[in-house]
């Protein structure tokens, strides 16, 4: 916020690295230009993450000890053999980084519904893409677009069209049977789905849209946290999962 209003100039920022693929992403969906500049160069060490920058009109994959790809939304839509190739190289990977095969499971159906609403909701999935980092003992993926976001969505239901706060679309979006669809039969279950699939094994799930965020921090010895707070103004949608062993 401190960025977008003028109040910090990227030039003054202390250096640091990047340790979250979602942190990294979400910063380049409010700022696409920052990192692309010397002054951006010089503050942030984006570690293995630089290819997020440069490649991003077609689907790519690499292997090593920080596995890690980024499918646009279009290649799914072009060719279901892109989706069967991300879904085989998951598995492949969350099980290598020392998840069980039934939480590789969770995870592609998560993506897979993740994407599926970028289709039905965004009105620009030509914006959507997923990406994804692994390394052992951690897991990490985005889905995210650039598109009308989840109020201006949701409004488009008429039991919805008087709401006017990001924050509480998020959070309704992620209750039960809450959807920008009115009447048509096999809509209506909002994000609610997958927050239960991930419950029990994600560390963290992170939607953004607008200029709100809705966090769910799960801890060790107790119940998952969450909360609902302001941030800087973000176009369209984004979620962030990070799970670990």
């Amino acid at each position: 916020m401190a960025l977008q209003t003028g109040a910090v100039d990227a030039a003054g920022l202390p250096p640091c690295a990047t340790q979250s693929l979602g942190a990294f992403l979400e910063l380049t969906h409010i700022f696409p230009e920052l990192l692309q500049t010397p002054v951006g160069s010089r503050w942030l060490d984006v570690r293995h993450f630089r290819r997020f920058l440069t490649h991003r009109e077609t689907a790519w994959f690499l292997d090593g000890p920080n596995s890690c790809g980024f499918i646009p939304v279009s290649s799914l839509v072009s060719s279901h053999l892109v989706w069967t190739e991300t879904i085989n190289r998951l598995k492949r990977l969350s099980v290598n980084a020392g998840f069980s095969s039934d939480h590789s499971g969770k995870f592609v159906a998560a993506i897979g519904e993740l994407w599926s609403n970028v289709i039905d909701h965004s009105q620009r999935s030509d914006t959507g893409y997923i990406a994804f980092s692994h390394e052992p003992g951690r897991f990490e993926f985005v889905v995210a677009d650039r598109g009308v976001g989840v109020l201006a969505s949701l409004k488009s239901n008429p039991a919805y069209a008087n709401l006017n706060d990001h924050g509480r679309a998020i959070e309704l979006v992620l209750s039960e049977g809450v959807s920008r669809f009115y009447t048509e039969d096999g809509h209506g279950y909002g994000f609610r789905p997958l927050f239960v699939g991930l419950a029990n094994i994600a560390q963290n799930l992170r939607f953004r849209s607008g200029d709100h965020a809705r966090e769910i921090v799960r801890t060790a010895d107790g119940p998952p946290e969450s909360r609902t707070y302001e941030l800087a103004p973000l176009p369209g949608f984004l979620c962030s999962v990070t799970c670990a062993v």
